[in-house]
């Protein structure tokens, strides 16, 4: 049996983007991983780790084989019949069979298959080398990576994501010896680019990460290297008694650009203390990539940076990113300062002079809209219209402010800063700060109502207007990010149920949102399209955490209240849990294939008090029941409309037991159908039950 050991591949490159630089190792092993498994060289208990550093993405597979084994190729021929004679000479189907193969008719054998007997050849071919079936397919995965945009270098026509400048391919102790984008692979790698710049021999696949970090300076691992920089600063800023605000995305991409981080603690003057917090931290953490440091809620003078280097004195490194902070500080001040000596409304002013989207107007025109339309949806909440329509007017003013302009992630919150500082009312200065938000998934919702308004009317006048001239997005493009408004408006429908019971229906939402576009400029469809849309954003953010057939049954009667159809959707998962659910199900798929094989009108009017004991039963049971599910679905409390209807049970049964519904009377029929589709009607006021799924049903 072959031996089987340790493969590594490393790709050395000049720097990778951050941003993808995760993804692309983990592509490269599960890649590797499934080449050379459809390529017989990988043991059925093998594991695979991938490595992730500024200059390199790497994989190490356990359990791959040397060589291939031997394999057994069944060649199969023309018919026995008209490969022989009758006196069993080869016939000229069997000659040429054989020249085809390179061997003599003697060398063939009689293959028995179900279509019959066949002339066959049965051809033993050697396993490849590890070398050999790694050349083939390392390339492949290579340009299979999901890198966004690939280049070239020198004169050649490879292209990768980035130049590479080595390639390190060993199985156990052997290098490899293949080409790969140009270079030859072996067992030389590269250290840290400054610590360790030399040439690295890897000396075995398994030592890898080890050898790397002793004699190279590079902590191979994403997950190592991330967790390293945690605990750095958690350490450095316990020095002073400080918390550290990590964000996760800025320690990602931190870890993408180091390969050994050494944590430096810095200050700046307290003076910046007086410029808005979430100028100071943008300007740390979007601009300069450290991380701010606070206690009890407070922001301290104090930041620290990631360093890819470790000096013997830290001190200038924290010089060198002191001076650059203060200058960024500095201009972050001037731009505080020079802002607050104009009224917010003067800046609105100038929204005229700056363009929405074709067609749609000037941000001006927008402003105007979003003072109506959240005035609108103030009132319907219960708060100040009056309010809502100043802080419409006023929330996009900031776009023109010079703090917004060298701090764009800020739009919005410097909106509320400046609001607040010439007076307008607290309540309208905290819906301008919040009114983008959700601005990503995960992202706070606002905390005020009329911040809620108001995000919601900005929201809902993009979505109608965007789509209203026809610009929705199409396949994976979506430049006026109308998918991510969308939910945006789902979790704010969504919240203002949850939290102050004003579950506002959508429809009217939509078409309130066109009013308040001049007549004609939107398609006449835009409500129906708008509401689509919304409704399929619903589906994907319920099936991620509920399964499709919940999901389709709660949605089944359409989109009309987001928290209602959320509670629905809950109410149904907990229901089909629990001991009822079968048989009420199953009556309703059963209730709802007679109805759809029927096709005699059924008048309500036509008067039948049944024949049988059970036609009266189960009357007598829907009568009760319908004043009981309308009050409990009325107030959203599906869970016991569901409880109530699970009661039927016994009737239904004795009905379906005891009569026949297509009875051979005609009014007999119809009072019996009659009375299914009140009970189909009673049921689908919680969903459509016919859409769930039942364990061990053999129609699913």
């Amino acid at each position: 049996m072959t031996k089987r050991n340790d493969l590594l591949v490393e790709i050395g490159t000049e720097e990778l983007p951050p941003g993808e630089l995760v993804a692309l190792a983990e592509a490269l092993a599960e890649g590797l991983r499934a080449a050379l498994a459809d390529g017989r060289l990988l043991a059925c208990d093998s594991s695979t780790h991938s490595f992730a550093a500024p200059r390199r993405i790497a994989a190490r597979i356990t359990g791959v084989a040397a060589r291939q084994g031997a394999q057994t190729v069944v060649r199969k021929g023309p018919a026995l019949a008209a490969a022989f004679t009758q006196d069993g000479s080869p016939t000229g189907a069997a000659h040429g069979f054989a020249r085809s193969l390179g061997v003599g008719v003697e060398a063939l054998e009689r293959l028995t298959t179900d279509r019959g007997e066949f002339l066959g050849y049965r051809e033993r071919r050697p396993g490849r080398g590890l070398a050999v079936v790694l050349a083939d397919i390392l390339e492949g995965v290579l340009q299979r990576l999901p890198a966004r945009r690939r280049m070239r270098w020198g004169a050649g026509v490879t292209e990768f994501v980035r130049p590479v400048h080595w390639v390190v391919a060993l199985h156990g102790a052997r290098a490899l010896r293949i080409p790969v984008l140009g270079v030859m692979s072996g067992r030389m790698s590269r250290g840290h680019r400054f610590q360790a710049p030399r040439a690295l021999a890897i000396s075995q696949a398994a030592a890898y990460e080890t050898l790397l970090e002793s004699e190279g300076y590079v902590i191979a691992s994403f997950t190592e290297r991330r967790e390293r920089i945690g605990g750095q600063i958690d350490r450095l800023a316990a020095t002073i008694t400080a918390e550290p605000l990590v964000d996760k995305g800025l320690l990602d991409l931190v870890t993408a650009l180091v390969e050994w981080p050494h944590a430096v603690l810095g200050s700046f003057d307290a003076d910046f203390l007086e410029v808005p917090r979430e100028v100071l931290i943008a300007a740390m953490q979007d601009h300069q990539k450290y991380f701010p440091l606070q206690r009890q809620g407070r922001l301290l003078p104090h930041f620290i940076t990631i360093a890819n280097i470790a000096p013997q004195d830290d001190e200038a490194i924290r010089k060198g990113n002191e001076r650059v902070l203060a200058a960024r500080f500095a201009d972050a001040r001037f731009f505080w300062d020079t802002d607050r000596k104009r009224p917010l409304e003067t800046y609105a002013q100038g929204l005229s002079q700056v363009a929405f989207a074709q067609r749609l107007g000037s941000l001006a025109d927008k402003a105007a809209r979003l003072a109506r339309l959240a005035g609108l949806i103030a009132e319907k909440l219960g708060v100040d219209p009056g309010q809502a329509a100043r802080a419409g007017a006023l929330c996009k003013a900031d776009l023109l402010t010079g703090m917004v302009g060298e701090f764009p992630e800020l739009q919005g919150i410097m909106g509320g800063h400046y609001a607040r500082h010439h007076g307008e009312h607290e309540a309208v200065a905290a819906a301008i700060a919040e009114h983008y938000r959700p601005r990503f998934a995960g992202d706070a919702l606002p905390d005020g109502t009329l911040g809620l308004a108001l995000a919601l009317a900005d929201k809902l006048d993009t979505l109608v207007g965007i789509f209203g001239i026809g610009q929705g997005p199409t396949g994976d493009k979506d430049p006026f990010a109308l998918r991510r408004a969308a939910i945006g408006v789902l979790r704010l429908l969504e919240a203002l149920g949850e939290r102050y019971g004003q579950d506002l229906p959508v429809t009217p939402l939509l078409s309130g949102a066109c009013a308040q576009y001049p007549s004609g400029l939107l398609a006449a469809d835009t409500t129906d399209i708008v509401h689509r849309f919304l409704t399929e954003r619903l589906r994907n953010l319920l099936e991620g955490t509920l399964s499709q057939d919940i999901v389709a049954a709660a949605l089944a009667g359409g989109l009309d209240r987001v928290y209602d159809a959320t509670r629905r959707a809950q109410a149904l998962l907990t229901f089909t849990q629990g001991p009822a659910a079968p048989a009420l199900i199953g009556a309703h798929k059963r209730i709802r294939n007679i109805l759809r094989q029927n096709h005699e009108p059924l008048d309500d009017h036509e008067p039948w008090t049944g024949v049988e004991k059970a036609d009266r039963r189960l009357a007598q049971e829907i009568a009760r029941c319908e004043a009981g599910v309308g009050d409990q679905s009325g107030r959203g409390d599906y869970g016991s409309a569901l409880a109530s209807l699970g009661e039927l049970r016994p009737a239904v049964d004795a009905f379906f037991e005891e009569v026949l519904v297509m009875s051979e009377d005609a009014t007999t029929r119809r009072g019996r159908l009659r009375l299914l589709a009140r009970l189909a009607a009673l049921c689908e006021r919680v969903g459509d039950l016919s859409c769930l799924k039942i364990s061990g049903d053999p129609h699913e």
